[in-house]
């Protein structure tokens, strides 16, 4: 008999794995990325951003409550569209975690190499990385709960001084902001949209766990609605805190730290360096439990080579993907290759968002109404669609262009396993 994946994740579980998912590195640079696109408009244009990620989000709500399998979008695009449309979500939405790994690892030892000088250094970065990458591969191998209980301690640890910031934040908005500038033309305004994007990617990896959650019809919905709405706030709070407190905002690199130190001297500054560190940790963290799931659910579906699928019968991980991701991670951090994906990672992920949208109107048809329901959920679906297909159309010709090779070298392993397994 075939070893299955085991169902320890609780709802709180859920709503840190979106919290850890989405609050990663982008927050401690978003603020100053934000002032220099927008300036005086860089509220509005983060919490614009928020409309589109909310209609998203619940549309995912909504079609993540009929399942209760490991896979999500890969599932709801293949259940909606069929099987080659699921492996096109999967297939990009895994490669955009590999970039994002390699981007926050390298955020995560930058910050660290400021607190340890050492870490500054190659050989250095290269055991602190491996390290890392081996620890975290290792605690996951044991066990989700284990995964997940490692990411709850990561995301107290580095939610609490965020949260006491963006207090001050809510405090000081009380008052008037230090002055910016306007927005010099359209397109900064469009780049501080993007910016604003990434900063909130991420809140589907709860959908892909859901084989492991308790009861992931009802749980997976609030895990996603619950996380975004607490990180729109967390974001919008702290955004203010550094409107207030920093000086050409536009213009400096830690935006969060330069705000802590204004308040509380260099001490601030310190912790909030801390706190990068551990808030980049935390995201990988949760990066192993989710990312290896997508190798798994497309291994299920005989889109990949089957070892992938491969369930350890006492501890009911999959190993063989957990392992390939971690080999993976650690090779396109250790290299720096990684940046040649971190360029499309933002858009690869709206193109299996805007995919998960559109099955919600699919699957009304194909299932009936959803054990979840939004209301208007159609009409948002299609808007949520339109929205983000807005966004891609700023999309560089460059970008567009990567995401087509690394489809190409996908849909190429894709057949190659199906030649090999023509039954599937």
């Amino acid at each position: 008999m075939t070893a299955e994946l085991r169902r320890g994740l609780s709802r709180a579980d859920l709503v840190s794995i979106t919290l850890n998912s989405v609050i990663g590195a982008g927050i401690f640079t978003m603020p100053a990325a934000l002032a220099a696109g927008a300036g005086s408009a860089s509220l509005a244009a983060l919490l614009g951003m928020l409309v589109l990620v909310v209609l998203i989000v619940l549309c995912m709500a909504e079609v993540a409550s009929r399942y209760d399998v490991t896979g999500g979008p890969v599932v709801y695009v293949s259940s909606a569209f069929g099987p080659f449309a699921g492996f096109v979500a999967g297939w990009l939405l895994y490669l955009s975690r590999l970039a994002t790994f390699g981007a926050i690892a390298v955020t995560m030892l930058d910050y660290g190499g400021g607190l340890w000088a050492p870490l500054q250094g190659t050989a250095a970065r290269v055991v602190a990385i491996t390290v890392f990458v081996a620890v975290i591969a290792a605690i996951n191998l044991r066990g989700v709960v284990r995964g997940a209980l490692t990411g709850n301690v990561l995301l107290a640890l580095k939610l609490i001084p965020l949260v006491l910031l963006a207090l001050a934040g809510a405090w000081l908005a009380r008052g008037d902001a230090l002055p910016l500038p306007a927005p010099a033309k359209i397109d900064d305004l469009g780049a501080a949209f993007l910016i604003a994007l990434y900063a909130f990617l991420g809140f589907e990896q709860s959908t892909v766990v859901a084989g492991e959650a308790r009861n992931p019809r009802r749980d997976v919905p609030i895990g996603l609605v619950g996380g975004i709405a607490a990180v729109g706030l967390l974001y919008s709070l702290l955004v203010l805190a550094c409107m207030h407190t920093v000086p050409n905002l536009g213009e400096t690199k830690r935006p969060l730290a330069d705000a802590a130190a204004a308040l509380v001297g260099a001490p601030g500054a310190t912790l909030v360096a801390v706190t990068a560190v551990l808030s980049c940790a935390g995201t990988l963290s949760v990066w192993m439990i989710a990312a290896p799931r997508v190798l798994y659910a497309l291994s299920a579906q005989g889109e990949l080579p089957r070892a992938l699928s491969f369930v350890h019968a006492i501890r009911g991980t999959p190993t063989i993907a957990i392992l390939t991701s971690a080999l993976l991670v650690w090779l396109l951090t250790v290299s720096g290759t990684f940046a040649y994906l971190a360029t499309f990672s933002a858009l690869t992920r709206l193109l299996v968002y805007a995919g998960s949208c559109a099955a919600l109107p699919v699957l009304r048809k194909q299932g009936g109404p959803a054990p979840v329901s939004i209301p208007f959920g159609q009409i948002l679906a299609a808007l949520a669609v339109l929205l983000a297909l807005g966004v891609l159309a700023t999309t560089s010709l460059v970008a567009l262009r990567d995401v087509a090779i690394v489809l190409a070298l996908g849909l190429a392993l894709r057949l190659i396993v199906r030649l090999r397994n023509p039954q599937t």
